[in-house]
């Protein structure tokens, strides 16, 4: 992270054919942006606020991987959610 960049939501999606890696890739995005600034937004995917770049989030999830299963993270400028699955209060609180 470098210093004074502002913080922006990235979504990183994490597959592999043999395990559930949801709960793994979710405590190291926790562990590197803190508690309250990741949520699960499916089995696959999580969603991080934190100025770190994708390049450093990709590093630290690929951390959890093993051979075989891959990692995405994409930076998003805006974004936009609807219906009972979207924590529309912590969207909101970070930019929305």
């Amino acid at each position: 992270m470098s210093a004074g960049a502002a913080s922006t939501l990235k979504c990183v999606t994490a597959w592999s054919e043999a395990r559930n890696l949801c709960d793994l890739v979710s405590e190291a995005l926790r562990r590197m942006a803190g508690d309250d600034e990741v949520i699960a937004a499916g089995e696959d995917v999580c969603l991080v606020y934190t100025s770190a770049e994708p390049a450093a989030i990709r590093d630290r999830v690929a951390g959890v991987l093993q051979n075989g299963e891959s990692v995405l993270v994409v930076e998003f400028e805006r974004w936009s959610g609807l219906g009972p699955g979207i924590d529309s209060g912590w969207l909101s609180r970070r930019g929305h």
